[in-house]
């Protein structure tokens, strides 16, 4: 062979992409962790180097429960559904909490500005703007 036709070669084989395959372990955890919003498709995209069009089509095959190991589909329908209600009565949780923060912030200052006058109250405050 001659030098040319090995740099051609060894450029063809430096062009060429290594394809990687993922466990199944990894694509669950991953796509739960997306789902669940504790990351976003962008964020695992970047970090592991992975497509997006790769990433969605794992959450499709998450949705569609190949990542369970019963293969029943009720049951891995069930389960997505218990996922995404503990998502969302946890984002409730924290939503009631913030709200009753605020509340309690707020009531002092509701308290103060509600003032019951009684008649010898507005007499004095009558009297008071009077002079």
């Amino acid at each position: 062979m001659t030098d040319e036709t090995t740099q051609v070669r060894e450029r063809e084989v430096s062009s060429m992409r290594v394809r990687r395959s993922f466990s199944q372990e990894f694509k669950r955890e991953t796509t739960e962790a997306i789902v669940s919003g504790k990351v976003s498709q962008l964020e695992v995209s970047r970090k592991y180097g992975i497509s997006p069009v790769i990433i969605s089509r794992w959450k499709k095959e998450y949705y569609s429960g190949k990542f369970f190991e019963n293969t029943n589909p009720d049951y891995a329908r069930l389960s997505i559904k218990v996922k995404e209600l503990e998502r969302m009565v946890g984002k409730l949780t924290m939503e009631n909490d913030t709200l009753k923060e605020i509340v309690k912030l707020v009531e002092p200052q509701k308290k103060a500005s509600q003032q019951i006058f009684t008649s010898a109250d507005w007499e004095a405050l009558k009297r008071g703007a009077d002079k």
